[in-house]
Parts: structure tokens; C-alpha cells; sequence
């Protein structure tokens, strides 16, 4: 079956994430990305670590070798009138253009949408920023954390009683990835129908609040500011990541009354579900510090896999916190192959995420590892009829 992106073609202008990883995405199933990057400088990626450990490819970035997967990389320079001009023809031959610089930069290079817009109406132009492209703070520089700090989310992590604690990753790059490569099948679908492209304004904060559960409601309705409870809910009780035996963290759920009463027989209090003060989730969430401590009483006592084999037993809500380690091993990750394979052009293969979400009849597939900068210029660039002469005065002119 064609992959269901197949003979869409993408033109990725982004760095670091937010954009990049859109067009990543729509690579797996099936679109042709080109990544531009900037002449012997390529995607700020490229730089920063991790690197093999083995000296394999020397400083060759393990970020890159995953969010650079599934493209053809070309060099181009848009700071030069002659970029920008090669640039306007492969625009004039894609479907998406994906870019995440500060606002204004791509107008300033004579490339934002209005000047496109001649080149190719049917265009879909995808802009990340931190802010958007229009308010007070269009202009500010930010990265991941303001995101996720004028969002709300760096607000409400952590403990009750220490800083607001950022999460373990990028978490407002990736999620306005994915929202990137949604809108711009949205945009798709709808050029079907209108044969005429659109322009999407994403910004990291709106990702974050878009996905804050009902904290604008609360506080709207009911003037409630959420704050940090840590691992544990002010609603639900018990409910914590609790120590075992090994060291490792367990997570537990048993909020419901039917969960408490299995997590209770299956630690060997069956009395408590119903004690008066026990008997309903609002008292149970009052003495959230007593059930906690029962069921970290139990946990200390036992390994993590004894605690998550008793418990799975009794169908009580539990997880391993999982390291990396933890996952390559992990009987569930094997059995649906969520890590893959990928060939490199640098290190041989590398172990990375499979593909998501998971198509019956058209699964995604990663189309090649993370190409070497400028590794397709050729081969892109004599799709628009240049030859190898035109390729080596563009390189020495400082273009490509």
C-alpha cells in the first residue's frame, strides 16, 4: 500500500524541535522531507550531545542521529539573495514548509508567507515560536522552559514544598511537534477542497496550556490556583511513587473504592476499606499522608517486581518507574517492537523509538537514518535541473 503521505513533499527550514520534528513525523509516513540547513554550520542538533561513547563517528550527535532521521538534507544559505532565490524554486515544487525561527526573520530574508504566497498558493506554511507570531512578547527570545513556564506546567512540577521543577524533557518542543504535524494535516485536507494553502501560527506556551486539564476552568469559575502536590493528587488518595526493597520507584494507583478495596487485601489490610475514616474517596484524600504511608510501609518491604506481581495480580494500577535500561529490557517494549533499528550513515544502526501511532493497513516506517549535511544536494537540487557545475559555483559563492 503507498505510505499515506506519499507524494506530499515537505521542506523543513526548522532547528532544534518544535518544527523539525513535525516534519520528522510526517517523513515516517510517507511525506519527502528536505531538510535546509545552513552551509557548513547544518542544524544546531548536529552539535550538542549525546555522542557515542566508543568514539564511533567521533563527535557525532546521538540527538541528531534521532530527530534528524527520515529526511534528505541539502545546504543552502538564506542570507544570501541567491539562497533565497534557489530557495523560492524548491518552494515552488513543495506542499509544506515547516520553520521555527524568531518572528520576522523569515520575512526579513523576503520568504515569509505573503511573499510566498505567488511562488505557491497551495502552500502550507507551519511557523513555531516560543510566544506566536503576534503579541507583546513576539519578539522575545525563549527556548523549551519558557514554554512550559508561561504555559502553567513548570508552575504546578515538583514538590508542594521546594521550586517549581522542569520535567525530563522537552516536553513543550515535542508536544508543539505534534500538534505541527496535526494542523498540518488539517491544512491538507482542507486545500483539497479549496487548492489553496494556509499558514498555521503555533507557539510552545499554547501547547502547554492546551493540555493543563481543567486548571483555566478551575481558576476561572472557582478562583482555584492549582499548586504542586508532587507525585500525589490533592483529590486521590493513596496514590504516590513509592520506594522498594531495590531502590527503584512504584507507581500506584487506588483511587477508586473498588481499587482500594484489591490494593488492601493484596497488602494485607482488608479492614481499612471499611473504616469510617476510609470509606470514600473525599476521606481517603483527606488522610492522603495515612494511606500513603501504609502502602510505603509495604513497598519498602519488597522488591519492585515483587511489589508490581502481587499487585498486577490483584488488577491494582502499578508501574515500574522505568529507566532506559529498564525499557530495552522490558518484555512489553520487545513484544511491540517500540524500539527499532535505524541505519545510520555514521554510527551503522542505532537503537531508537519505533514509529507512532501504529496504522493497520499503512504503517509508518522510519525511510532512512539521519542524513550527513548536504548528503542530497545533489540529488535535490538536480531535481530543479542543476548540474554538478552549478552545484560548485553555488559552494563557492558560499550558497550551498
Amino acid at each position: 500500500m503507498p505510505a499515506p503521505l506519499a507524494g506530499i513533499r515537505v521542506l523543513d527550514v526548522g532547528t532544534r524541535i518544535g518544527a523539525p520534528f513535525a516534519a520528522t513525523l510526517l517523513a515516517e509516513f510517507g511525506a519527502d522531507v528536505v531538510k535546509i540547513e545552513e552551509p557548513a554550520v547544518g542544524d544546531f542538533l548536529r552539535s550538542i550531545g549525546p555522542f557515542p561513547s566508543d568514539g564511533a563517528g567521533g563527535d557525532y550527535s546521538l540527538f541528531w542521529a534521532t530527530e534528524g532521521r527520515g529526511k534528505r538534507s541539502v545546504t543552502l544559505n538564506l542570507r544570501k539573495e541567491a539562497g533565497q532565490s534557489l530557495f523560492r524554486r524548491l518552494v515552488a515544487t513543495a506542499d509544506v514548509l515547516v520553520e521555527n525561527f524568531r518572528p520576522g526573520t523569515m520575512e526579513a530574508w523576503g520568504l515569509g508567507p505573503d511573499d510566498l504566497a505567488d511562488v505557491n498558493p497551495r502552500l502550507v506554511y507551519s511557523r513555531v515560536s516560543v510566544y506566536g507570531q503576534d503579541g507583546p512578547y513576539r519578539d522575545r527570545p525563549g527556548l523549551d522552559r519558557m514554554g512550559i513556564g508561561l504555559g502553567g506546567l513548570l508552575y504546578l512540577t515538583g514538590e508542594p514544598d521546594r521550586p517549581p521543577q522542569r520535567p525530563g524533557v522537552v516536553v513543550s518542543d515535542y508536544l508543539t511537534g505534534v500538534f505541527n504535524a496535526f494542523g498540518i494535516l488539517l491544512a491538507l485536507r482542507e486545500r483539497d477542497a479549496s487548492a489553496t494553502g494556509q499558514t498555521l501560527d503555533l507557539s510552545l506556551y499554547e501547547s502547554i496550556l492546551r493540555i493543563l486539564e481543567a486548571v483555566p476552568a478551575d481558576y476561572d469559575r472557582n478562583g482555584t490556583v492549582r499548586e504542586r502536590d508532587g507525585n500525589r493528587l490533592a483529590t486521590s488518595a493513596p496514590l504516590d511513587n513509592f520506594a522498594c526493597a531495590d531502590g527503584a520507584y512504584v507507581c500506584v494507583v487506588a483511587a477508586s473504592d473498588r481499587l482500594f478495596a484489591r490494593l488492601c487485601n493484596a497488602i494485607g489490610h482488608p479492614a481499612l476499606p471499611t473504616d469510617d475514616r476510609y470509606d470514600t474517596l473525599a476521606k481517603r484524600a483527606r488522610a492522603g499522608d495515612d494511606m500513603n504511608a501504609v502502602v510505603a510501609t509495604w513497598c519498602a518491604a519488597r522488591t519492585s517486581d515483587e511489589v508490581v506481581e502481587t499487585l498486577v495480580a490483584a488488577d491494582v494500577p502499578v508501574c515500574k518507574a522505568a529507566s532506559i535500561a529498564d525499557i530495552f529490557e522490558d518484555p512489553q517494549v520487545t513484544a511491540r517492537a517500540a524500539l527499532v533499528e535505524v541505519p545510520d550513515p555514521v554510527v551503522g544502526t542505532v537503537r531508537q523509538q519505533a514509529v507512532t501511532p501504529r496504522l493497520s493497513r499503512t504503517p509508518g516506517s522510519v525511510p532512512r537514518g539521519a542524513p550527513r549535511l548536504g548528503e542530497h544536494n545533489a540529488e535535490v537540487y538536480a531535481e530543479l535541473g542543476l548540474d554538478a557545475g552549478d552545484l560548485d559555483a553555488l559552494a563557492s559563492a558560499g550558497v550551498i
